[in-house]
């Protein structure tokens, strides 16, 4: 199972809280504003899908995830969320619609196999799973739709009536027949009528009765007319997007979150920055000697890296050569000229691709480093061993390069190498100007999804070819200088960083030596000489690193790289330890759910979705009945939806206990003991059946998703009041909480990873992480006003008091943040004064400033302060009274 990144968290928060408020007030338009206000972006205005048979009420949005962010992963988890928080059921079909017949293939592969991540990830989120393509999902019994969550992979194409496939999904189809027994009357009018006039049994049609979720990859390649017609008639119950450039014109993308290079980056997702180097046209065969040689050397790199971590890595060259038939006399002459042997290289090309007959690229056992192309490698193929492009072209199409810089951007493993060389990937360019590389570089990676702004720091221009991690080798007498007892006692203790040839004394330093590594290294030179000598080239290869610049993104910022940046963080005492004031500790006094208060005044279950009147019952075979409708067909998407998946429903008989357990399972009570939830549920349970004279519990069963919202609300509301409590007396002047420097945030080791940039013009010069602060707004969206909380930075930066200052983000482990009653507080901005003492500013505008949450950050954040003995300041400031943040300084 494959552990959720911080960023793939949020991407998903942002989608479960989009469809839940949707679920709840049927408005996708104010849940889609409401996300984006949540992570701090100016509100984009959602723009429902104009097309017949995808009604305005539909939730429709786009995940905007850069290549290498892992979306198959992210779709597999929100397939589920729209089950449960959109639907609200047990099971549901899912229609995953793919780009091509190639990635159908590999997708169906990978979502069947039980071993694979994507497998066990989409069991988690959705249950038990049958996983079939377009052409197997002619042949689905009923038995298989109703008892459990089928996923359908196909292409757009094979459902438009003029595809071979497509007319076989909308033909008459004997196995569908079982489908549309007892259909719901008032679903007849949905589904494609035969020449009978009678619902045509056919594959759409079991798609229209089940309301599929539809999940599209790579969706800029089916935002047509034609796609959202063709989408239109399988009557989707949402549409969810993932896709690396979203649609901008004809039909706009509902962009409801948007990934970061730097949050692919902090995540160890990607390999960055990509350091490019140019050679004119006519030195050809120089760019491809270099960019050989360093192939090579990151190999090497590699098994120095191997032996320390067991982690197996074959660096891979790409080269595009200029055109299909240059592509064999090219490998000819890297065997005959570069020394390259043929068995390493491959061809991939239309005419001919070499990569197909290759299981799996990553094995040892596959000699393959370098693979020649043209215009783009095999759709599907995916290998993060590619580490240098190398290109041949002068004249290039932006697809092209689009689609090869896509492949070089992957990390192995999804984790930062110890040589930072290997975090980085590298491309060369025959070009008689860098600049006009550059930029085609930077503007390929925006076709990846990253923004203008973020491949301006990504593209870095590289005049030395050479690693900084080049090996360094001395030699010193192995009969008068070498201690040989201590050289095999100590090389070996230094990881794999340090070669010693015993015969000859040559020393090969493979990769820096700490200080303490250094001393055992040269311990084992017995002359002041051999001593110096091994030193030296100790601090040359340390020097090389430091000067290649570790491997990181370029940040350009006015402060000092070696200041001092902790901010200590408000703890809890207890005895002799010290734990960081988290939620926990709010629950950790004795209270019994179980002794609480059941009742459920919001909720009725003789109030059930129904879009018409009509009779709606449990027959003796358990089955949901449907009387007569009489009243006109009108109502509002969310509550229609709801009622069809409820009648689509086939539960079974129910005990009381079957559905308490199935609370139990899905209310998250992770603080409460099973026993005391049980109690709870028991009660509530009980008392809707006492109070609305209910004696089948299967009536509610039936009902059991808006029950959980119910009573998972209600053990909200007791929950916050225990927590409220608790979080008073932690305010008590002689409460356990302290500030210690056991638990810091350092801002100089963290990865700053915003979601956005700021993108005004104002230049700041304090900000720690650059002139660009993260997810800064600058103009409000109305009358585009400068923000109030810029104006706050803009004053902070301007400050002598400030030395420099962090856009503190939200919503990161690696934040300063403070804990409230209900959650994390992550202030506004973390400050270093020149005196070194720490200010935290907290802006809130006026309207917002007397609300109780507003009282009880400013409440937290003077206890952080008072505990802190003097070296911590807070403040709330509001209605651009800035002057305040003057006088708290000058006043302690």
């Amino acid at each position: 199972m494959i552990t959720l990144k911080d960023y793939q968290e949020r991407v998903l928060e942002s989608l479960r809280d989009f469809l839940r408020q949707s679920a709840h007030d049927n408005r996708p338009e104010a849940a889609f504003r409401a996300v984006q206000l949540r992570t701090g972006r100016n509100p984009m205005r959602y723009l429902p899908v104009e097309a017949e048979g995808l009604e305005p009420g539909m939730p429709y949005v786009c995940l905007r995830v850069p290549t290498g962010g892992g979306k198959t992963l992210l779709a597999c988890h929100a397939a589920g969320i729209a089950m449960t928080d959109l639907l609200r059921a047990d099971r549901a079909v899912v229609l995953w619609l793919v780009p091509s017949n190639t990635i159908l293939d590999q997708t169906a592969d990978a979502l069947r196999d039980p071993r694979h991540p994507y497998r066990r990830a989409l069991e988690m989120a959705c249950g038990s799973v049958e996983v079939v393509t377009i052409e197997e999902a002619l042949h689905l019994s009923r038995g298989a739709v109703d008892g459990q969550t089928v996923v359908i992979v196909s292409t757009i194409q094979s459902f438009r009536v003029e595809d071979t496939t497509g007319r076989k999904v909308y033909a008459q189809n004997g196995a569908f027949a079982e489908h549309l027994l007892n259909v719901p009357l008032d679903r007849v009018a949905d589904l494609l009528p035969g020449p009978d006039g009678k619902p045509l049994p056919s594959l759409v049609n079991m798609l229209r009765l089940r309301r599929p979720i539809v999940i599209v990859d790579e969706a800029h390649n089916a935002r047509t007319d034609l796609s959202f017609a063709t989408l239109g008639a399988l009557r989707p119950s949402c549409i969810i997007e993932f896709t690396a450039t979203p649609a901008r014109t004809k039909h706009p993308s509902n962009v409801l979150h948007h990934v970061s290079a730097a949050e692919l980056k902090a995540a160890e997702m990607v390999k960055l920055p990509l350091r490019v180097i140019t050679r004119h046209p006519s030195q050809r065969d120089q760019l491809l000697a270099e960019a050989l040689t360093l192939r090579e050397d990151l190999e090497r790199l590699a098994i120095t890296e191997g032996q320390q971590t067991c982690e197996y890595l074959r660096p891979i060259l790409l080269i595009q050569a200029e055109r299909v038939d240059d592509c064999v006399p090219l490998r000819d002459r890297l065997a005959a000229d570069f020394g390259v042997p043929t068995a390493q290289i491959k061809i991939s090309t239309g005419k001919l691709d070499e990569l197909k007959a290759i299981e799996d690229i990553s094995t040892q056992a596959c000699p393959v480093r370098v693979i020649i192309t043209v215009e783009k490698l095999r759709e599907g193929w995916d290998c993060p061993f590619a580490y240098v492009l190398c290109s041949l072209k002068e004249t290039r199409s932006a697809t092209a390069i689009e689609q090869i810089v896509g492949r070089i951007l992957r990390l192995p493993r999804a984790s930062t190498k110890l040589h930072p060389e290997l975090n980085c990937a590298y491309a060369f360019s025959v070009s008689d100007s860098l600049p006009d590389v550059l930029k085609e570089l930077q503007d390929a990676l925006v076709r990846n999804g990253f923004t203008a702004a973020e491949a301006e720091q990504i593209v870095i221009a590289n005049e030395e070819t050479a690693l900084a991690n080049q090996p360094i080798s001395v030699h010193i007498d192995p009969a008068t200088e070498l201690d040989p007892q201590a050289a095999h006692v100590q090389i070996p203790a230094l990881g794999g960083k340090v070669q010693l040839d015993a015969a000859t004394g040559e020393v090969t330093i493979l990769a820096p030596l700490d200080a303490e590594e250094t001393r055992t290294l040269v311990s084992c030179a017995t002359t002041p000489a051999a001593k110096a000598k091994i030193q030296d080239a100790a601090d040359r290869i340390r020097e090389a690193r430091a000067a290649y610049g570790g491997g990181q993104t370029a940040t350009p910022t006015a402060v000092p790289p070696t200041m001092d940046f902790r901010v200590p963080l408000l703890c809890v005492r207890e005895g002799s330890d010290v734990f960081e004031f988290e939620s926990t500790m709010l629950l950790e006094h004795p209270w019994k759910l179980s002794e609480k208060d059941a009742l459920l005044p919001d909720y009725d279950p003789s109030k059930l979705p129904a879009a018409r009147t009509g009779t709606l019952d449990i027959g003796a075979d358990g089955n949901v009945k449907v009387g007569e409708l009489t009243l006109p067909y009108e109502t509002d998407f969310i509550t229609k939806l709801h009622q069809q998946v409820f009648q689509l429903d086939q539960t079974s008989a129910w005990s009381a206990e079957d559905l308490i357990a199935w609370l139990d399972r899905h209310i998250d009570h992770r603080d409460i003991p099973y026993g005391e939830s049980a109690a709870f549920l028991r009660k509530a349970v009980r008392g809707i059946m006492s109070r609305f004279g209910i004696e089948d519990v299967s009536r509610l069963a039936l009902d059991r998703f808006r029950l959980r919202d119910a009573i998972d609300r209600r053990i909200a509301d007791h929950r916050l009041r225990e927590r409220r409590e608790a979080f008073q007396l932690f305010l008590l002047p002689d409460s356990a909480l302290t500030v210690s420097d056991a638990h810091v945030v350092d801002f100089t080791q963290i990865n700053y990873d915003p979601s956005w940039l700021y993108d005004g013009s104002y230049e700041f010069r304090k900000h720690f992480f650059g002139p660009k602060p993260g997810e800064l707004q600058d103009q409000t969206p109305v009358g585009k006003k400068l923000t109030e909380e810029c104006r706050c930075a803009q004053y902070l930066d301007s400050m002598r008091a400030v030395e420099c200052w962090v856009r503190n983000l939200s919503r990161r482990p690696t934040s300063f943040r403070l804990q409230t009653s209900t959650d994390w507080f992550y202030p506004d901005f973390v400050c270093k004064l020149t005196d070194g003492r720490i200010l935290v500013v907290e802006y809130k505008g006026a309207d917002r400033y007397t609300q109780a949450d507003a009282e009880e950050k400013r409440a937290i954040g003077a206890v952080w302060a008072a505990r802190s003995g003097g070296r911590c300041l807070f403040i709330m400031p509001t209605d651009r009274n800035f002057i305040a943040i003057d006088q708290l300084i000058a006043s302690l």
